[in-house]
């Protein structure tokens, strides 16, 4: 079945979520839509809502830091990577992450030459990018490949992304000048507010991870492969045994990284979340979800017979289309 993009008119077969022209969302929204008070860390909810109330910030970097950071990366991602598109296993894969997640735009993937497995967003709501390593199709199985994409997409999702870039440029993650930007008049306690916070938030985009794998495995060894390759430049070729891993030299790696938490805290965290109640709550949506596309289509999938979109019943066959 064909869908046609309200926003830009193309078709694209109704399973692939997002048009090809545009990538925006296909799907019709619904009450078993994921939102971001279903997964959320705390701290990174109240974060946002602080920075969003002090109104210089995003303003600044909004203006005055964004579109020249986004020219930048891309003209360097166009010169050493490529875009992924579909039918590319990789753009099915970051559509079917994305589908789970309920995102609004789907980002334009980026493939570049870099062996450590690691993926990065950058962008705005509206035009997201997630920028892949080639090592992580290299170390990465695809549960775990899945695990880092539902990461990414996550913080999307999240409207994490003008704050991060705020973060990243304060923390020196960033090729810019923050004084010629005007961010120098900051202080140290905004400034070390804004790393606290971007760590939070990759708190949840675990979760999200969590969500979309629904297995602890999958996300604890991602999370682990990342911080052996941080300590020693290099990824077991083989999945990890967490419990196994020493959580010494994951601490040792910490000040490398600024703006993520340490790697025992976020294993500890991603535990907590995938055995509560929340977690529970936001996979019966998921699922709901999930199953609510697939009824919406003209055709029985059993039988064949046409039927009406919004009908979970084939009014042929009788049987349920979920």
């Amino acid at each position: 079945m064909m869908l046609r993009c309200q926003d830009c008119g193309a078709e694209t077969p109704e399973e692939l979520g997002f048009c090809l022209g545009c990538r925006r969302r296909l799907h019709p929204r619904s009450r078993y839509d994921l939102t971001i008070d279903d997964y959320a860390y705390g701290p990174d909810e109240s974060a946002i809502e602080m920075i969003k109330a002090t109104g210089v910030l995003p303003y600044l970097v909004k203006n005055l830091a964004l579109g020249r950071l986004e020219k930048d990366l891309l003209s360097r991602l166009t010169n050493e990577g490529h875009v992924v598109e579909y039918p590319d296993p990789l753009d099915i894969l970051m559509r079917r992450c994305a589908i789970s997640l309920c995102v609004d735009v789907l980002p334009v993937i980026f493939m570049i030459e870099n062996k450590h497995p690691n993926a990065l967003t950058f962008g705005s709501e509206q035009r997201p990018f997630v920028v892949v390593h080639s090592g992580a199709l290299e170390y990465l199985d695809s549960r775990e490949l899945t695990a880092v994409l539902a990461h990414e997409l996550c913080h999307v999702k999240s409207g994490h992304m003008l704050y991060h870039t705020v973060a990243d440029i304060l923390g020196g993650g960033i090729g810019l000048s923050a004084s010629l930007l005007g961010i120098n008049i900051i202080s140290v306690p905004v400034r070390l507010a804004l790393l606290s916070w971007h760590r939070e938030s990759e708190v949840t985009a675990d979760r999200g991870s969590l969500l979309v794998s629904n297995d602890i495995a999958t996300v604890e060894s991602f999370i682990t492969r990342l911080a052996l390759w941080s300590s020693r430049g290099m990824a077991s070729p083989k999945p990890i045994e967490v419990e196994n891993s020493s959580i010494g030299i994951l601490e040792s790696v910490s000040e490398l990284f600024r703006t993520h938490p340490l790697y025992s805290k976020r294993l500890k965290l991603a535990k907590t979340f995938f055995d509560s109640e929340q977690f529970r709550e936001a996979r019966v949506k998921i699922n709901a979800r999930l199953a609510y596309l697939r009824a919406l289509i003209p055709v029985c999938r059993f039988c064949g017979s046409r039927k009406p979109v919004e009908d979970m019943f084939c009014p042929s066959c009788g049987k349920c289309q979920t």
